[in-house]
């Protein structure tokens, strides 16, 4: 006869909604953790659910034993357009505080904006984002001598032209948190982080600004490129080097996780 705790943690199961990617390190890290995937979405009878962005309507329902990976409203810092509307507001309150990242503009709104910009200061670069893209897809660098359309879908900011480099590579630095709730805050940061870098050395040359493996840092981009060293060395999560970076971490084999750039 089994006891409650053991009848669950037995049949503790997550399933991996339609509306998203079947990704490796979500299915095994669940795995690991003891959970047992469901095929399909027919059934209701999971503790994980991993989806895409949901509403209200997708998680009233849910009981106190079942968890999912997004909080309603989440698309207002996912996209880039809600993400840099938020961000102006806040800038606009407590402009001290929110200078953390570079003015931006939305080019089918803010279009005129953006052109006076540009002719104010025709030595910057920009770089153009699709607001709800994700792994560096559609992402272009451009100076003030280059055409650009009005266009829906797109945002335009400031390029940090002068970037600090490792080994004179670009790169990025990841720190990954769970928040479990917005009110009260509560958030839980993991102890490690991660290093993305690009795979050809940096120059802002006008010439090397159509060059993805030497502006972007994307492993789903970077994979791609005959300089790209992977990694073969599986590693322990108890006994790994601490300055790791993405090439140095358990071989990753299809698509890289879903990123927001």
């Amino acid at each position: 006869m089994y006891t409650r705790e053991e009848v669950e943690h037995l049949f503790m199961s997550f399933r991996i909604s339609d509306s998203t990617h079947i990704y490796n390190a979500v299915v095994n890290s669940c795995k690991a953790a003891g959970f047992n995937m469901l095929e399909g979405n027919k059934t209701d009878l999971f503790n994980v659910q991993w989806t895409g962005y949901i509403g209200a309507n997708d998680i009233k329902h849910l009981n106190k034993y079942q968890k999912t990976n997004h909080f309603p409203g989440s698309t207002q810092l996912g996209r880039k357009d809600l993400l840099w509307r938020n961000m102006a507001r806040m800038r606009s309150r407590f402009p001290k505080d929110f200078i953390i990242a570079p003015h931006s503009y939305l080019i089918n709104e803010e279009f005129e904006a953006f052109l006076a910009e540009r002719e104010r200061d025709p030595t910057a670069l920009w770089i153009l984002k699709p607001v709800a893209a994700s792994c560096g897809r559609g992402i272009k660098i451009i100076n003030s001598q280059q055409k650009v359309n009005k266009r829906e879908g797109y945002l335009a900011a400031k390029y940090l032209a002068n970037p600090h480099l490792l080994n004179g590579l670009k790169y990025d630095l990841r720190v990954y948190v769970l928040v479990t709730s917005f009110n009260p805050l509560r958030i839980y940061m993991y102890n490690d982080g991660l290093v993305r870098f690009a795979t050809e050395k940096y120059s802002n040359d006008p010439r090397k600004l159509q060059k993805k493996f030497v502006h972007l840092t994307n492993f789903s981009i970077n994979k791609k490129n005959l300089n790209f060293v992977k990694n073969t060395d599986k590693v322990s999560i108890n006994n790994k080097n601490k300055n790791q970076n993405e090439n140095s971490t358990v071989p990753i084999e299809d698509e890289d996780e879903q990123e927001f750039d």
